[in-house]
């Protein structure tokens, strides 16, 4: 057999071999050792199966309630509004709802807890759930103005009870998160536990009208007020005889009234009063938002996210308790269910720097209303 004959045939063999391989079979006949590695590495069987999944308007409205904490017009509402945001880009016929991805969402603010709303009610896996969330987050998010307005500069304030002139009532709200591995001690707070400081501010109603979700849980609460848009906004053009009401942990200033350290008098007995009961109002609302929401509540564990996400968390929430207050939707919680954890009081620190004369000036005249008042 010639040289050239010998050449074919290897050429030929060759080929073969490599038609096989290509096929799934090795030299030898067996699938190939990249073949095996796929195989391996492949998660879904070939005829996946699709667990049942709950929607909302099978409930009653009594169930949607406790589950959701929103009625089902709510609800609908959202997935109209959320819709071009959420709806999802692939062809596939199996790709999630917008209504499967929304109730998902509202189910983790509502309990605190993916496996509970895996196990009961959506149908879908934990990490389907975990992109749910940061879907309606994000969308929700971009949506915030509209269902969260400070009063504008020239709106006069409102009586909070028998307090006049109030444009709102500010405070802190702790919300815990897991140690963050950039800069862990900034988010440890008085109350010897990682977290994010949050600003609030509602009217004499529980509307939230501002959130300030960004500073660290070391962050006093005067600090956080003075960086934020909202004292630049009150500091250029406040209407006359309109104020903010704050705790001690806040300085008093011309448009920020908090109560006298060490009253003398009647009078100033009663301003204490009366802007005691005033803040009753927010600290309602905040009590409100852990109840509503179970995230938010420290018993049932820290929110496992980093602080850019428990910040879109709580403003998410924010935004759900104003749609809540304005469709007047009682609180129902499902039964067994524990209250949320009373947490005590974090320390006040004492606000730093000097208190302007006009602060005074806009308080001592407040307390001479009250002794009018009182006379």
């Amino acid at each position: 057999m010639s040289d050239s004959v010998l050449l074919l045939r290897r050429v030929r063999e060759r080929s073969g071999e490599a038609a096989a391989a290509a096929a799934g079979g090795g030299p030898g006949g067996g699938p190939s050792p990249r073949r095996k590695r796929g195989r391996r590495r492949r998660f879904y069987p070939e005829h996946r199966v699709y667990r049942a999944r709950c929607s909302f308007l099978d409930l009653s409205e009594e169930q949607v309630l406790r589950r959701y904490r929103l009625d089902k017009a709510a609800i609908a509402g959202l997935c109209r509004e959320l819709g071009a945001d959420l709806e999802s880009l692939t062809g596939r016929s199996h790709a999630l709802p917008v209504a499967v991805k929304v109730t998902s969402a509202l189910t983790f603010l509502a309990s605190g807890s993916f496996q509970t709303a895996t196990r009961d009610t959506t149908g879908i896996s934990q990490s389907a759930m975990s992109n749910c969330l940061a879907q309606f987050l994000e969308a929700l998010q971009r949506r915030a103005a509209r269902y969260i307005a400070f009063p504008p500069p020239g709106h006069g304030g409102a009586a909070a009870g028998t307090f006049p002139g109030v444009l709102g009532l500010v405070g802190g709200m702790h919300v815990a998160l897991r140690a963050p591995s950039e800069n862990e001690p900034a988010y440890r707070n008085a109350g010897n536990y990682h977290s994010m400081n949050m600003q609030v501010v509602c009217d004499a109603a529980g509307t939230i009208t501002n959130v300030v979700a960004k500073f660290p849980g070391s962050c006093p609460n005067a600090a956080v007020l003075e960086n934020s848009a909202l004292a630049r906004l009150l500091e250029g053009a406040r209407p006359d005889g309109a104020w903010l009401l704050g705790d001690r942990s806040y300085p008093l200033k011309p448009w920020l009234m908090t109560p006298i350290a060490v009253p003398r008098g009647p009078a100033e007995e009663r301003y204490n009063a009366l802007h005691h009961q005033a803040l009753a109002v927010l600290r309602r609302t905040l009590a409100l938002l852990k109840l509503r929401f179970r995230c938010l509540d420290k018993g049932r564990g820290c929110l496992q996210y980093a602080p850019q996400k428990v910040c879109q968390i709580f403003l998410a929430c924010c935004i759900l308790h104003n749609i809540a207050l304005r469709r007047r939707m009682p609180l129902e919680l499902p039964e067994g269910l524990p209250p949320p954890e009373i947490e005590p009081d974090l320390p006040l620190p004492a606000p730093h720097g000097q208190i302007s004369s006009e602060a005074r000036a806009v308080r001592a005249r407040i307390v001479q209303q009250v002794k009018d008042g009182l006379g």
